[in-house]
């Protein structure tokens, strides 16, 4: 029964370690758009029609961003509460232990 217990552990890590992949991959192209779109907003040479084109791609990729880290604090949270109740349950369990052994 432990064993199952840890191969399931393994799966679930190597699974978050797959979207974490996934996920710094879109963090880096929506870095990468901010990036360019910052920079053809602020140059001189951008007309002021085209600025307020980059601007909203700029605010749009900006909006992802945030989304994705907001799901990112979200699933850690999720992971800690999960991590908390094993802890607890475990504790539970030995207390229980230490009062049949008392009895």
């Amino acid at each position: 029964m432990k064993q199952r217990s840890e191969q399931i552990k393994t799966t679930a890590k190597s699974e978050d370690n797959i979207g974490d992949t996934n996920r710094e991959w879109l963090l880096n192209q929506i870095r990468h758009v901010l990036e360019i779109g910052i920079g053809r907003v602020t140059h001189s040479k951008t007309s002021p029609a085209d600025r307020i084109k980059w601007s909203r791609i700029v605010i749009a990729a900006g909006q992802a961003l945030n989304a994705v880290l907001r799901d990112v604090e979200i699933e850690d949270l999720k992971r800690q509460i999960e991590e908390l109740q094993q802890l607890a349950g475990e504790q539970e369990v030995d207390e229980q232990g230490d009062d049949q052994e008392s009895d």
